[in-house]
């Protein structure tokens, strides 16, 4: 998704301010299996983030299930 962002949940509460353009959109969180998601999730809520959401399962089951996955090159690989 050209909006995703990658913010490590022990990140989360000094990312709060960045992520505040998302906060009246719909967000979905997503980690390996869905615990880091879980945790970020109640930390988006807090502070008034309204539609959060958690990919059950997490990359491990969209994997299992072969469903498509877009890969950018890290920051500085081109």
């Amino acid at each position: 998704m050209p909006d995703a962002r990658n913010v490590p949940v022990d990140e989360f509460r000094d990312r709060l301010t960045q992520l505040d353009a998302f906060k009246n959109q719909p967000v979905v969180l997503v980690c390996g299996t869905d615990k880091r998601s879980a945790n970020a999730a109640a930390l988006l809520r807090d502070p008034g983030f309204r539609d959060v959401h958690v990919l059950r399962g997490g990359m491990v089951r969209w994997n299992e299930k072969g469903l498509p996955v877009e890969r950018r090159p890290a920051p500085g690989q081109a």
